[in-house]
C-alpha cells in the first residue's frame, strides 16, 4: 500500500526510516487488536534523538492512510510553559481536525488545524451534535475561567467520541 503522509515526519524523507521492523511488528500487533478493545495504552521509552517521534508519525500517517477502524491521533506537546487553557483548547483543535480530516480524507487539517469556530460549522453542518456542543461549553468555560472543565472537555474527547462514534 501507498501511503500518504497528511502528517509531515520530523525525519524528513519517509525512506529516511530503516531498521525499525521489530518495533513495527510489536507496534502493529497492537494496533491490530484496538478494535477489539484488547490493546492497553503503550509507552515508548528511548533516549533522545532515537526516533520516537519519527515512529509515531509513521503510526498516524500509516493508520490515516488504511481508513481503517483505528483513527489515528498526533499531538506534539512542546518544550515551553504553555497556559493551561490555551493548551486544552489547542489539544481538543487538533484532536478534532485531525478526526475530521480521517472522516473526509482531508488532510488540511492535520497540519493546519480548524479552529473552534470552523469545529463548531463542520459538526453543525454534519448534525454532529457533540461537537458543537463540545465546542460551545468549552468557549463557556474559557470565558468564565472553569479550567479545570475545559480540560475534563477537552482530554475526554477522543474516548468519547470513540464510545458515541462506535470507533477507535
Amino acid at each position: 500500500m501507498q501511503y500518504q503522509y497528511p502528517l509531515p515526519e520530523a525525519i524528513g524523507n519517509p525512506d529516511l526510516l530503516v531498521g525499525r521492523e521489530s518495533e513495527f511488528a510489536l507496534l502493529n500487533k497492537w494496533i491490530s487488536r484496538i478494535p477489539d478493545r484488547l490493546s492497553k495504552s503503550r509507552a515508548l521509552l528511548a533516549r533522545r534523538k532515537s526516533g520516537k517521534t519519527a515512529i509515531v508519525q509513521r503510526i498516524f500517517n500509516r493508520l490515516w492512510s488504511e481508513n481503517g477502524q483505528v483513527i489515528p491521533f498526533y499531538i506534539n506537546i512542546p518544550e515551553r510553559n504553555v497556559w493551561f487553557p490555551n493548551f486544552a483548547l489547542g489539544y481538543y483543535c487538533a484532536f478534532v481536525s485531525q478526526y475530521i480530516s480521517f472522516l473526509e480524507r482531508d488532510e488540511t487539517p492535520v497540519d493546519s488545524p480548524l479552529t473552534m469556530e470552523q469545529i463548531r460549522e463542520y459538526g453543525r453542518s454534519k448534525s454532529m451534535r457533540q461537537i458543537v456542543t463540545d465546542v460551545d461549553s468549552m468557549l463557556h468555560y474559557k470565558k468564565n475561567r472553569d479550567h479545570d472543565l475545559l480540560w475534563q472537555t477537552a482530554s475526554s474527547a477522543p474516548k468519547r467520541y470513540a464510545r458515541l462514534y462506535d470507533q477507535r
